[in-house]
């Protein structure tokens, strides 16, 4: 051990006096390691940044419908099955077809185009994920009750009536021939996108109410159901959830086995998604990794470099008795704490500038103690390697011919 620590000093004193050579040295590995300590921690922060936003927006949504395609296919849901999921599946937040129309929502500031949509009451997890952010969504008993009454967003409200306090006010909502007042019960947070839409001018009402309250208002007369959606706790549980709705309906249809029913989860999607995302940061990791190869090379050119600079020092050495081992181990010391300090500046850079980088983006970074590991553990491979070449030789050489060279 004694001997391993002379040799780290004998390195260190060395690079210290040719301290300009040195860090040239190390900056092939200083750029490569930051470029890929950056590159993965920015993707990896994008990822978990763009997870988020999905999982928030519809994580947990389940859309089951009946298979067109299929022979004979008679199912249709209809509120029955709604109560049978939320009372038998575990983890299921609420069941609701989804009925989106447009028409003409008349308030105090005009009439405007509106999307109207109707459902059950977890109609508002499945048409977003924006909080009810004053008042309240409907109830099931306003549902049942097919009670006129409905949510808007923030900007639906400001461009009906000016403000967004207008929980209990009324406005007119024009479909098919028919005006129907739809009380206004709560309003939902703007999406990011829809409020870039309102300031450039654009955009449309967003209207949310009982479906029942639709069909008796507007004469929809919808009661069976070809699609509805299932909406998870979260999309951890969007797989089992997904697959004992099936279960259950099939069994409810008698229709197991014969792909009457089929589901699309927004979870699948969103893993495709993450997928595409990690292929990428790899691929990107790998191109920067070139860069350490470069650094490695430059490494072994320098150590070339030193070994005959330090020629007739190595005679002088081998003649008092240094073995060819000590020689080789000298020289490999010297390469991998140039590679390992030149890794450990480049972790610093590239953790820094992820960070920076990220935060400027509005998202944060993942450094991940794996990642700083790796990088470490991988500087300090490629001064052993680059460093063998260059050992070698030094050890190899004669004592007589090396204190002879002039």
């Amino acid at each position: 051990m004694a001997q391993i620590w002379e040799y780290i000093k004998i390195a260190l004193m060395n690079i210290k006096t040719n301290k300009g050579r040195s860090v040239l040295t190390m900056l092939g590995i200083i750029i490569g390691i930051a470029s890929v300590i950056m590159i993965i921690s920015i993707g990896d922060g994008m990822r978990g940044s763009i997870n988020e936003e999905l999982d928030s927006m519809a994580g947990g949504l389940i859309a089951i419908y009946t298979n067109s395609d299929a022979e004979g296919n008679d199912v249709v849901f209809t509120e029955e099955e709604f109560d049978l999921i939320e009372e038998k599946v575990e983890h299921v937040k609420g069941v609701t077809p989804q009925y989106g129309m447009w028409a003409t929502a008349i308030g105090r500031k005009g009439e405007f185009e509106a999307l109207l949509y109707g459902g059950a009451t977890a109609l508002q997890y499945a048409v977003g994920s924006e909080p009810i952010v004053k008042g309240r969504y409907f109830s099931r008993t306003e549902y049942d009750g097919s009670s006129m009454v409905c949510v808007l967003n923030e900007n639906s409200a400001r461009m009906l009536f000016g403000t967004t306090d207008v929980v209990g006010m009324s406005l007119e909502v024009y479909l098919w021939g028919v005006t129907q007042e739809l009380t206004i019960v709560g309003i939902r947070q703007d999406t990011k996108a829809g409020l870039i839409s309102a300031m450039n001018g654009g955009g449309y009402l967003q209207v949310e109410m009982p479906l029942s309250a639709m069909s008796d208002g507007f004469g929809l007369w919808v009661e069976d159901f070809t699609q509805i959606y299932v909406i998870a706790e979260s999309s951890e549980y969007s797989a089992q959830v997904a697959a004992d709705t099936i279960t259950l309906l099939e069994n409810k249809f008698n229709v197991r086995g014969e792909n009457k029913i089929l589901m699309e989860s927004f979870a699948d999607y969103q893993a495709q998604y993450d997928s595409i995302l990690g292929i990428i940061t790899i691929f990107i990791s790998f191109v920067a990794g070139i860069s350490l190869l470069v650094g490695g090379i430059g490494v072994m050119n320098i150590m070339l470099v030193s070994v005959t600079e330090r020629t007739r020092e190595i005679g002088i050495r081998k003649s008092l008795g240094a073995r060819t081992r000590s020689i080789l181990l000298q020289f490999l010391a010297e390469a991998s704490i140039i590679t390992l300090i030149g890794g450990l500046i480049g972790i610093a850079i590239g953790g820094l500038g992820a960070v920076a980088l990220c935060s400027s983006f509005g998202f944060a970074a993942k450094v991940k103690a794996s990642t700083v590991l790796f990088a470490t553990i991988f500087s300090s491979v490629v001064g052993i390697f680059f460093g063998i070449y260059p050992a070698r030789k030094a050890a190899k050489l004669s004592p007589i011919e090396a204190l002879r060279h002039e």
